[in-house]
């Protein structure tokens, strides 16, 4: 069940349009029903829905300005940013809270997986071997016994489906098969992060569901042959997310993230700073609209380490607080000169298409979009519902672009705080 909130203005509808068609947009160029709230609502004012707009354009690239200027190449726990962050949060009056945390070396390895010279998304398990590997690829099952069926793996790059049977029960009868390494795919939509809970003696890496139908389809037009190389993880990383909250009526919550870091720890043309103002927009914007749900706003660290702060983050809340959240919303780089691309979970794709449909705006969900592309990936691992919206890629940022992408981003939030807590369990 969706609700809809009353405050829905001309700007937000218009600025849909524009992050739609990337355009400007008149209010003659407007549905009548875009100009007119839902119901019976009278008419917004149209020089304070404009005056509103150009105070959104001016906060959001102010905060993207200053925060882009300083020293973001450590992390969130000691660097200038991280300051910046807690001192804009407690400023909104959301009691920012510096979660410092240790992960030591039992991180994600890195990845780097090539079927027929095509670069396939992977994740590492961790305790997985390091190394490069290669050979043909083949595919086996694991009964729910833990039996291993068919033969000739020796040398093998072996393909298997995400089942009953535990991740090292798996590469251990593998690596007894012969196996040079082993390709785990999910069996629902996502990117499969695990662990083998001992070390490997052969590499173990995960894809999403999607790559291993295409792998098995692969496999039937012939014998592709795999280069997999993995690299240790860090031995240990100390940083630390930064955290606000807003209660609402609900004891539900919502989580609202985005990266502190970029990828490559690439700062050159302003890291993620127009996703950081965005999330502080946004934590403003939820005080002007009578959200159901409770909100928790968070910048991660170390999300292109192998999202550090987001694992860290999951794994240190109670049992309770796990359970308590409904969605995640999630953007990285949204103010970029790209196309905005926009990503959901199954079953909110309905709900945001048709939002923006009524809305008159040409936008619309990828669905499972940003697999593999942010902190939503930890949650989505845990049946928790996600957004994410993204315009990928360097290139400067644009007020414009910042702008429509906050109003997407609103729309997304709205929708998110209308759902049923036990439809999306």
């Amino acid at each position: 069940m969706v609700r809809r909130l009353s405050r829905r203005t001309f700007v937000a509808a218009a600025a849909l349009a524009t992050a739609a068609c990337g355009a400007a947009v008149q209010s003659s160029d407007l549905p009548q029903a875009m100009v007119v709230a839902a119901g019976d609502e009278p008419q917004v004012d149209l020089s304070k829905a404009l005056a509103d707009d150009r105070q959104l354009r001016a906060s959001l690239m102010a905060d993207t300005d200053r925060l882009a200027r300083l020293d973001a190449t450590s992390s969130l726990r000691t660097s200038a940013l991280g300051d910046a962050l807690v001192q804009s949060v407690n400023g909104l009056g959301l009691d920012a809270e510096r979660r410092e945390y240790l992960a030591l070396g039992r991180g994600l390895p890195s990845v780097s997986l090539r079927v027929d010279d095509d670069f396939v998304l992977a994740a590492g398990m961790i305790y997985s071997a390091v190394g490069v590997v290669e050979g043909p690829l083949r595919q086996a099952d694991v009964d729910d016994e833990g039996m291993l069926r068919g033969s000739g793996y020796h040398g093998a790059v072996v393909l298997i489906a995400r089942g009953v049977t535990p991740f090292r029960v798996i590469g251990r009868l593998l690596e007894d098969a012969g196996a040079s390494a082993v390709i785990v795919y999910n069996n629902r939509p996502g990117l499969l992060y695990g662990t083998l809970s001992q070390p490997s003696g052969i590499p173990v890496v995960a894809v999403t569901e999607e790559a291993g139908e295409d792998l098995v389809e692969r496999l039937e037009r012939g014998e592709p042959q795999v280069v997999v190389d993995v690299s240790p993880p860090p031995r240990s990383f100390e940083g630390a997310n930064v955290i606000g909250h807003r209660a609402g009526p609900l004891r539900r919550q919502i989580v609202v993230a985005t990266p502190a870091d970029t990828p490559l720890g690439d700062y050159a043309d302003g890291g993620n700073a127009d996703g950081l103002a965005l999330l502080l927009a946004l934590a403003r914007h939820a005080d002007q609209v009578s959200a159901r749900h409770s909100i928790t706003f968070v910048a991660f660290d170390a999300t292109h380490r192998g999202y550090v702060g987001s694992r860290w983050y999951l794994a240190h809340l109670s049992d309770d607080e796990r359970a308590s959240i409904d969605a995640v919303l999630t953007f990285d780089r949204p103010g970029r000169s790209h196309t905005l691309q926009l990503g959901a979970s199954d079953d909110v794709v309905p709900l945001i298409d048709q939002r923006l449909e009524a809305d008159g705006a040409e936008l619309r969900v990828t669905r499972d979009f940003g697999v593999g592309r942010g902190d939503h990936d930890v949650f989505a691992a845990r049946g928790v519902p996600y957004v994410f919206l993204t315009r990928a890629g360097p290139g400067e940022i644009s007020a414009h672009h910042l702008v429509s992408a906050f109003h997407v981003a609103a729309v997304a939030l709205e929708v998110l705080d209308g759902l049923d807590s036990t439809s999306t369990k």
